[in-house]
């Protein structure tokens, strides 16, 4: 049973999301009000995973989920806030989330992005504004076109098809046929090499 703290500043949503993850079979540790506290939990806790709110006071989602993720490599940070925009999610990215969730998304959505992130991979909830491929990965993965480029970064990122077809609203027939192309384009003889080719690809951008 994955151990997680909840953190937001809404005692009522707090508390919701915490039933939630209960019902879905976690185990909710404790509970936060703001970054300052979520910080001290996580030292004393040692979860597996927080979900995390960005606006709150003393210190914002963004500062704990940098701080958290920097000291607890171990512990998963699943951003759930109302801001949605291309900002705000890659300055969470780059604070070290791993999952990035509306408030208004739905409960399935939610506890997809938690159990996506506890297994390693990447979650990106619907309507959550999608950070442009980088270009140098881009240069380095020549051939693929901009969808085909969004699926590779989502391959890479260990989600699976129908969690990829969900993400991007396609039918998971579709989104096999795309993983198919990008296979053939990078000459990768299965996913895992592909996986494997675009992460590096990834890994070789400057800074």
């Amino acid at each position: 049973m994955s151990r997680i703290v909840v953190v937001d500043d809404h005692p009522v949503f707090r508390k919701g999301l915490a039933a939630l993850l209960r019902s879905d079979g976690h185990d909710v540790v404790a509970e936060a009000s703001d970054g300052q506290e979520a910080i001290a939990l996580v030292q004393q806790e040692r979860p597996d995973l927080v979900l995390m709110d960005l606006s709150m006071p003393i210190r914002d989602g963004f500062e704990a989920t940098a701080h958290i993720t920097a000291r607890h490599p171990d512990t998963r940070v699943v951003v759930i806030t109302l801001f949605d925009d291309e900002t705000s999610v890659v300055r969470a990215l780059q604070a070290g989330a791993s999952g990035y969730v509306s408030k208004q998304a739905d409960p399935e959505q939610i506890t997809g992005a938690v159990d996506a992130a506890l297994r390693g991979a990447m979650w990106l909830g619907a309507g959550v504004a999608r950070p442009p491929f980088p270009s140098q990965v881009a240069q380095a993965l020549p051939g693929l076109t901009p969808r085909e480029l969004v699926i590779a970064d989502l391959v890479s990122r260990g989600l699976t098809n129908p969690m990829i077809a969900e993400q991007l609203c396609l039918s998971t027939k579709t989104v096999a046929n795309y993983v198919s192309a990008v296979m053939l384009k990078l000459g990768a003889a299965n996913r895992d090499e592909a996986a494997r080719t675009i992460r590096s690809a990834r890994s070789r951008q400057p800074g």
